[in-house]
């Protein structure tokens, strides 16, 4: 929030990253799938004892199971997070760590295969330690154990991993685990025990973390019963030569995993989502989004939108009157994401209407509403709002921004600038704060454009920003757009401009159209009144120094179009009938609107005389609104609520 706030850039953690074990897998595994095929053509099945076909049959069924499991959770790509790679990395490993076991066996005794049987279990070891290190950083990912004793047992398992890896390599050079000698035969080393330190010593200090953490009772239970299993199986079957079953036992565990964190995390997503879904529907229903708003006031058009960076956003804006002749503004952005920062914006939009609403002026409501906020904020939470009461009379708007963005303002005949406005401190940060005010002008024809540091601090993939001279560049290029065209200009720059990017902050923008006080006469609908309307709207003419030849066509179309009103909308009664008066820039014109509330009649649908005729030969009426119709720029006809509404408009 302008310097008010530092951001967070929050990285992938290292287990997340890991995309690299999953093809080293694949590629050790068509080396030794290569391996094996060929060592059970040479020997086939003789020679491999009962122990090791069990072994070898408890690897495969275990491998099918890790691959059921990794299609299971990659199946839903929408649901895909860190959490479900890491998931994933932990089973490719694991399958890996049976696959190399498996192998060790088929190709045993065959001293053709030496070497392949040497390095097949290096990598067994080795890929042992990994994921006994991935299966730790799982679990207290999952149960998110994230207090004191579990940071220093994460600090203590990640620091024997690397001594523990780089004992596996030495058995390349020196039996210090195991040695595979001429025959191809592998038996353990004396030092064999050594390569149980890592499992036994990281698995027994996870449990002790576990146990004497802060975490519920429940999930203590559960992290310690899973890590329980393969230390179990260690302590079994470590004294027994040909039976290796710690990484089916490590495949138990985390199938006990998946089963129980998966199902309760699923259900309790399932309910988040349904609170999110309720929460977004009450933000979306706070904001105001009936456009256009008031177009019967015909004094301004706006515009507003609100795109959250999650279900639920911490920006909002608002709009309202105040009374008759004041329409306030509103645009705010709260600190944080999510339900806490949606709780907050309802309260401060509801304090900042409410205050507005009892005649403050800008500043002295912020200064209540902030006050109001701090008394009870107990979470340390502020916003940032840019607030605006503009008299429609005559174009004052009178502002006071509690440390939000600029606005950018634009003339009737300029470009957008950023309006650098005197700033104050943001809502809920400090009691007692004074909010200075700031009052401008607009002109008929004026835009002001309100925005939240979403807009102009979206990020690309390369992490720049989209920054003030893009939003500026957009806008320029649109100067002359209704208010709901340039926001769709901005959203799609923004959006364009960060192409694939998650959005990091909500987007949220409030663009309004000054277009003067409402010039209009409201007089009996009757022939007699022509010259009263026709003088009313010469008078407004004459302060633009409209050409002779423009005031007389606008003169003509008065008297047809006034003339109509009052033979055919109320006969034989008499009714009012208002003419509006407006100006419009770029190019310079005048638009007038006849409304009355007579019969629906549509003089646009008249037959067009055939002026190759001549007078003697044409059919009587028609040639007033012909000629409407070819001296002025535009004629538009419609009938709306029970009124018949005639606009036309005329360059000069």
């Amino acid at each position: 929030m302008n310097g008010l706030v530092t951001r967070i850039n929050y990285q992938k953690d290292w287990l997340g990253q890991q995309t690299w074990i999953v093809p080293a897998c694949f590629g050790f595994s068509c080396f030794l799938t290569l391996a094996s095929l060929t060592a059970f053509e040479l020997r086939g099945l003789e020679g491999i004892k009962p122990e090791w076909m069990f072994s070898m049959g408890a690897d495969l069924f275990c491998m099918f199971i890790c691959t059921m499991l990794c299609f299971s959770a990659t199946l839903n790509g929408k649901a895909r997070s860190s959490d479900t790679h890491a998931f994933v990395t932990l089973l490719t490993t694991n399958a890996f760590a049976l696959f190399a076991d498996m192998v060790c066996w088929l190709v045993q005794g065959i001293p053709q295969f030496r070497m392949i049987n040497l390095t097949a279990n290096v990598l067994f070891y080795m890929v042992g330690s990994i994921l006994i290190y991935l299966f730790w950083e799982y679990i207290r990912r999952a149960l998110r154990l994230n207090d004191r004793p579990m940071k220093a047992a994460d600090t203590f398992v990640t620091a024997m991993l690397y001594p523990s890896l780089i004992l596996c390599l030495v058995n390349f050079v020196y039996p210090l685990y195991f040695q595979v000698d001429e025959n191809g035969v592998y038996s353990r080393a004396p030092q064999y025990d050594v390569s149980q330190v890592y499992l036994s010593i990281a698995l027994s200090v996870v449990i002790i973390s576990i146990i004497f953490s802060k975490a519920s009772m429940k999930d203590r239970l559960v992290a310690v019963s899973f890590v329980a299993i393969p230390l179990v199986n260690q302590i079994l079957t470590s004294g027994q030569f040909g039976f290796s079953t710690q990484y089916a036992a490590m495949t138990i565990s985390i199938v006990l995993i998946y089963g129980v964190l998966v199902a309760d995390r699923e259900k309790t997503l399932a309910s988040t989502e349904m609170e999110l879904g309720v929460a977004t529907k009450i933000q979306a229903n706070m904001l105001p989004n009936t456009f256009p708003f008031m177009p019967e006031n015909g004094e301004f058009d706006l515009f507003a939108s609100m795109t959250p960076a999650k279900e639920v956003g911490g920006d909002f804006y608002d709009f309202f009157m105040v009374d008759d002749n004041h329409l306030a503004l509103v645009i705010a952005d709260v600190s944080g994401k999510g339900i806490p920062a949606a709780l907050f914006m309802m309260a401060s939009k509801i304090l900042i209407k409410n205050t507005v609403m009892t005649g403050k002026s800008p500043g002295e409501a912020l200064e209540t509403v902030n006050r109001q906020i701090c008394e009870n904020n107990d979470e340390e939470m502020f916003v940032t709002v840019w607030l605006g009461v503009l008299n429609l009379d005559d174009g004052t708007l009178v502002t006071a921004n509690a440390g939000h963005e600029y606005p950018v303002f634009k003339s009737p005949d300029g470009n957008f600038e950023l309006l650098k406005t005197r700033h104050s401190f943001v809502i809920g940060g400090m009691d007692g704060i004074k909010y200075k005010e700031t009052e401008i002008k607009l002109e008929a024809g004026s835009k002001l454009f309100v925005y939240t540091d979403g807009v102009v601090e979206a990020e690309n993939e390369n992490e720049d920003q989209y920054g003030y001279d893009r939003f500026l560049s957009v806008l320029n290029k649109n100067k002359d757009a209704s208010p709901k065209e340039l926001l769709s200009a901005v959203s799609a720059n923004v959006k364009a401009f960060t192409r694939e990017q998650p959005q990091f902050d909500d987007l949220t923008m409030l663009c309004i159209n000054y277009l003067g006080k409402k010039k209009e006469l409201t007089v009996d609908a009757v022939v007699e009144n022509i010259e009263v309307v026709t003088d009313f709207i010469n008078a407004e003419l004459e302060k633009l120094d409209c050409p002779m030849k423009a005031v007389m066509q606008i003169s003509v179309a008065i008297d047809e179009l006034f003339g109509n009103i009052a033979k055919y909308s109320y006969s034989p009664d008499v009714g009012k009938a208002t003419v509006r008066f407006n100006v419009e820039n770029n190019p310079l014109s005048v638009i007038i609107t006849f409304i009355d509330n007579g019969k629906p009649f549509n003089p646009l649908e008249n037959p067009e005389p055939d002026v190759t005729l001549s007078a003697s030969e044409r059919e009587v009426g028609g040639l007033g609104i012909f000629l409407v119709k070819k001296t002025m720029n535009m004629v538009d006809y419609k009938y709306e609520n029970g009124k018949n509404i005639l606009t036309i408009k005329k360059n000069i």
